[in-house]
């Protein structure tokens, strides 16, 4: 299978340095071009008809965000989702709900299209590089920093290969970023659906362990 070529240099978020604000105003400074990437990640998608809920996201109280990474089978996923429904819980009003997948909108209005759109993402068999399967963890780690509410992702699916040498330079600065965030704006905390039998995922969920909490399902 073919790979992405990996540019080091190109990584939304900068390296961990002891000065955390300096690495905050840096961060900040992308946010940019975050919404330029996301924008040409997502171009290829059809909108869903509800309008999200600008009032919602005003007022949240916290984020989750589903990356899902591939397919997965259906008894899986409805499991999957019954178990983020059930930890977002009856409060939805005041959760931001987002999705990280090229198959699918970001941005969900109610408790109802994020179950969908959830459905949807995990049921559609594209296979996404592992490049990019990086980048968009990266990207919502920029969003992060957008506001400084308690974050919860959730890892769905799997890496396209069990080798991850190429993106480990961008995920680590991702997992740093995200302890970053965790310490000085906001608690993050991840929860994993990945099968870590499988070499590539157990890996990948290795970079974040230490960073921020990690529970995994």
């Amino acid at each position: 299978m073919n790979k992405e070529p990996f540019d080091e240099n190109a990584s939304m978020l900068p390296p961990t340095t002891k000065n955390g604000w300096m690495i905050i105003y840096g961060v900040v400074a992308v946010l940019a071009i975050t919404g330029v990437i996301l924008g040409a990640l997502y171009r290829d998608t059809t909108k869903p008809g509800e309008v999200i809920s600008r009032d919602r996201q005003k007022h949240a109280k916290r984020v989750v965000y589903t990356v899902v990474f591939s397919s997965v089978a259906p008894q899986k996923a409805d499991s999957i989702i019954d178990r983020i429904t059930q930890d977002i819980g009856a409060d939805t009003a005041k959760t931001d709900m987002i999705i990280g997948s090229p198959t699918t909108d970001p941005w969900c209005a109610s408790i109802g299209e994020y179950r969908r759109n959830l459905k949807k993402a995990m049921l559609t068999s594209k296979v996404i590089p592992i490049g990019k399967q990086s980048v968009i963890v990266s990207m919502i780690g920029g969003l992060l920093i957008k506001n400084g509410l308690p974050a919860t992702l959730y890892f769905v699916g799997n890496m396209t290969d069990d080798d991850i040498s190429t993106i480990i330079p961008r995920s680590s600065r991702t997992a740093a970023s995200l302890e970053l965030r965790s310490r000085i704006m906001g608690p993050v905390n991840i929860v994993n659906f990945m099968d870590t039998t499988h070499p590539g995922n157990a890996a990948y969920v290795r970079l974040y362990k230490g960073k921020v909490p990690v529970a995994s399902y």
